[in-house]
């Protein structure tokens, strides 16, 4: 998305469409209403770190307030709007407004509250400055601030919400991955599966460790990080990693992919046009290949690719999993995956038969009712804890597929 400037004819007019549209609302429904736009200072109302804001926003109302009886969104130059109707008392919805408004991001959101008579409700306390934190009107009137230090701010907090809100859900993926019962071969909140020197404690450690990492990791694409910059940064998080978990490999794969896609999101929300997996691939192309590594090794014995050409080839399993398990639960997501993934852990683990063994036990599971799925996946979990096989590539995917999941509110990642 390119920024464009727009005149203060094009935001009056743009103010008026919406108040026409608030009153066509009103008078349709005759319920209460909020209307959602973004505080941008300055001629450029609308950037992808704006959008991503917005979009969080109507989420975080939505999760908050149920989802509306109308909802109208308008996405335009002039900035991101939305009109959401409620069936609930106008003062609730201001509560919950205002209580989105007090977190940082929120000071750029803009959520009036109309009861059902067209009447907007009144703050009870005057918005503080973005600069400076006192009174808004007294700073206004003083002009005490100029535009550039007004705009530096919004930017700042604005890219501090994306990769704080990335980084955490890319965590907590990974946490929602870890607990989620039952896996066969793998760690989660029953068993250790095939793993001796794996629990679920330590799978939460490793996961929160990283979670500073991940938040790391946009910011560098954010910032046009060079993809050895990126290897730097991904080599030290492994190397924290390794030592909160005493040298046991808990998220070496996961830990991989998610900073390519994380920096690649990154790199998308500072104007970059291509699609996120493609700025992936590229920064995966453009670093040499890992050497000694249980991945190494299994495309050097079983020609069989690996996580480096996942990410070069633009993760198209990743891909392919996400748009064939949409209304698929977690397990049957990792089901699939186990089904359709030449996963280097098992082959690493049991080979060829290995591999072959856990693909068609999955696929048959997935073939019964979702209600017999947690007996028979508990015990395949038995038999591949007997055989020492684990599919540590499916967890992984499994992790990614939450991840994207729960950024279902972002409409500019297309999958």
């Amino acid at each position: 998305m390119k920024p464009v400037e727009v005149s203060l004819e094009q935001v009056l007019l743009a103010r008026e469409n919406r108040a026409g549209r608030q009153q066509r609302l009103l008078a349709q429904y005759g319920l209460p209403l909020v209307s959602f736009t973004m505080n941008m200072a300055g001629p450029v109302k609308d950037t992808p770190l704006s959008r991503f804001a917005f979009q969080a926003g109507v989420a975080a109302l939505t999760k908050r307030l149920g989802g509306p009886v109308s909802c109208c969104l308008t996405e335009a130059v002039t900035g991101c709007e939305a009109l959401l109707v409620y069936d609930r008392p106008a003062q609730a919805l201001k509560d919950v407004c205002m209580e989105l408004e007090s977190t940082e991001v929120g000071r750029l959101y803009d959520l009036d509250v109309l009861d059902a008579a067209g009447e907007k409700l009144s703050r009870p306390e005057m918005r503080r400055c973005l600069v400076c934190g006192g009174p808004v009107a007294a700073c206004s009137r003083s002009r005490a601030h100029g535009l550039k230090a007004i705009c530096t701010e919004t930017t700042r907090r604005l890219a501090e919400f994306a990769c704080t809100t990335l980084g955490n859900l890319a965590a907590d993926a990974l946490r929602e991955e870890a607990a989620l019962s039952p896996k066969p071969g793998l760690v989660d909140a029953r068993t250790n599966g095939a793993h001796t020197d794996m629990d679920l404690l330590l799978m939460l450690r490793s996961a929160e460790t990283l979670r500073p990492w991940f938040c790391r990791m946009v910011r560098l694409g954010l910032d046009g990080a060079a993809p050895l910059q990126l290897q730097s940064a991904g080599r030290q998080a492994e190397a924290e990693m390794l030592q909160a978990t005493d040298g046991v490999n808990t998220h070496k794969g996961a830990l991989y992919a998610l900073s390519l896609l994380l920096a690649a999101m990154g790199r998308h929300l500072s104007g970059a046009q291509e699609s996120i997996f493609s700025l992936a691939a590229a920064d995966a192309a453009a670093l040499a290949p890992p050497v000694g590594t249980h991945g190494s090794q299994v495309r050097r014995r079983y020609g069989r690719p690996g996580a480096r050409e996942e990410a070069m080839d633009g993760f198209p399993s990743l891909q392919a999993l996400l748009q064939a398990t949409r209304s698929q639960p977690p397990l049957g997501v990792l089901l699939w995956s186990m089904a359709h993934l030449s996963d280097s852990n098992l082959l690493y683990r049991g080979g060829e038969a290995g591999l072959a063994f856990a693909q068609n036990e999955a696929e048959r599971i997935l073939r019964l009712p979702p209600a017999q799925w947690e007996a028979e996946l508990t015990a395949l979990d038995a038999e591949m804890t007997r055989r020492n096989l684990s599919p540590g590539g499916s967890a992984d995917l499994l992790a990614l597929t939450l991840f994207f999941r729960s950024l279902d509110f972002w409409t500019e990642l297309s999958v």
